[in-house]
């Protein structure tokens, strides 16, 4: 019994030993280095203008509190490396390039280079992470977006991740668009780009201060509000908050989002909670010009009802799956317009009839733009009303 108390005691103290060691030996590695958080890139006359956002470490302890999360480090350079490499001797200690979780992409550098020659740079930089994300800056440059201190998250390029994470409910994988998959779809072209944007609510002049996170209601946020459109690899046209989260339901599986429909023929809305999805694209025609059944199929709990409709019968909710279903196959039809008139498909209805008939989308895919506007889309939406619970309507 004694052995067995000696042992456990031992044990114990091996451990608080390897522990404060290992705690010793990351200290050191994090005085030899600099942990970068993300990364902005933006077009200059010199060729690039590129932004690192450093971690400060004093800011995570107990007497750093009033201190900057992080600090940010610009330079140009010919190329994108040669900008890095003079932001690198500004400093005395080696960049942490693998830390990197999101780069933040200039709107003015999309629309003129495209994305192509950039996810394949941080594909082929073994120094980045090869899941870094990736987001457009709309409205706001890069490095002033990455300078906006934030509330809860010191750190914005952090604060972008958990914002991505979160996005991860009401658009799926549409979130998650890293070097690798930007490059296989631009290598597959069957499928155009959605890349995630954000940009600054409020006065970003007014963001890059401290007094910014020490009033009650912030002077400037960061917010991711939609989705960025290509075609073939250059920017086209951004996506408004309500359109991202209308395409998301036709391109992916949603398990957690919000939507908000008309009642019918009656004034006021109904507010769908806890909305998941899922929607598949079915080839209809099979010779001659192609056509499409696209189906979504939904299932939600009723959260809010502002017009005369009481959610108790099996009439009332009929009516409302049914008016729900009539204003949701309306707005994606809206949409669908939209991207058949931009030539830009992005809801994967090439990647159907490749999957479908590959011989027939090899005649046909290098003159998609001009078929795909003319293309007969059909939509089809099921809304099934679950756990409907007690609501009172206003």
């Amino acid at each position: 019994m004694l052995k067995k108390s000696n042992i456990t005691l031992y044990l114990a103290i091996g451990l608080i030993i390897a522990l404060m060691v290992s705690k010793q030996v990351q200290d050191n590695t994090l005085n030899k280095i600099s942990v970068i958080s993300a990364i902005g890139i933006d077009k200059s006359k010199k060729g690039y203008f590129v932004t690192i956002q450093k971690y400060n470490p004093a800011a995570s302890s107990k007497e750093g509190a009033a201190e900057l999360g992080a600090y940010t480090y610009s330079a140009q350079g010919r190329t994108i490396p040669e900008a890095i490499d003079h932001i690198q001797n500004k400093f005395s200690r080696r960049i942490f390039l693998d830390s990197v979780g999101v780069v933040v992409l200039g709107e003015s550098l999309v629309k003129s280079e495209g994305i192509a020659a950039l996810s394949q740079y941080f594909l082929r930089e073994p120094n980045f992470p090869s899941n870094i994300r990736f987001v457009i800056s709309k409205g706001v440059k890069p490095d002033k977006l990455l300078q906006i201190v934030m509330p809860i998250q010191k750190v914005s390029g952090n604060r972008l991740e958990e914002m991505l994470n979160l996005k991860r409910e009401s658009w799926g994988n549409l979130s998650d668009m890293t070097a690798d998959k930007i490059n296989g779809m631009l290598l597959q072209n069957r499928t155009e780009l959605t890349i995630p944007y954000v940009t600054i609510i409020g006065r970003a002049a007014k963001g890059i201060s401290k007094s910014n996170i020490e009033k009650a209601s912030p002077d400037s946020i960061v917010v991711i509000e939609g989705l960025a459109v290509f075609q073939h690899q250059r920017f086209s046209y951004w996506l408004s908050s309500q359109e991202s989260n209308l395409y998301a339901l036709t391109r992916t599986k949603i398990y957690d989002t919000t939507l908000v429909t008309k009642c019918g023929k009656q004034t006021g809305y109904v507010t769908w909670k806890d909305t998941r999805s899922k929607s598949d694209i079915h080839l209809l025609d099979k010779k001659g010009v192609p056509s499409f059944l696209l189906q979504v199929k939904i299932k939600a709990e009723v959260s809010d009802v502002s017009c005369n409709i009481v959610p108790s019968t099996v009439q009332a909710i009929a009516q409302l799956e049914h008016d729900a279903e009539h204003d949701l196959q309306k707005q994606i039809n809206h949409l669908i317009a939209k991207t058949q008139n931009k030539k830009t498909d992005i809801d994967r209805f090439g990647e159907t009839l490749y999957r479908k008939q590959p011989f027939r989308w090899n005649r046909i895919k290098n003159n998609w733009d001009s078929v795909y506007p003319t293309v007969p889309i059909r939509i089809r939406v099921r809304v099934d009303l679950i756990e409907p619970g007690e609501i009172s309507s206003q």
